[in-house]
């Protein structure tokens, strides 16, 4: 029982160390798909047209 008890823990270590590795890919591979951090973007706040600065001049352009 004890060969036994050996050959399974043996077998758990090797199985520990193949999912590091895949750990240690996943993690590098994860790496590229990192998305970089958008800061807020401010909106730009515009004031009602008004008299003094109406949308339009109110003119016609004839070509």
């Amino acid at each position: 029982m004890s060969k036994k008890t050996e050959t399974g823990s043996e077998d758990y270590l090797k199985t520990l160390e193949e999912v590091k590795k895949q750990y240690q890919q996943y993690v590098e591979v994860s790496e590229l798909y990192k998305l970089p951090i958008q800061k807020e973007v401010e909106t730009i706040q515009y004031q009602p047209p008004s008299p003094e600065h109406p949308l339009t001049t109110n003119t016609i352009r004839i070509k």
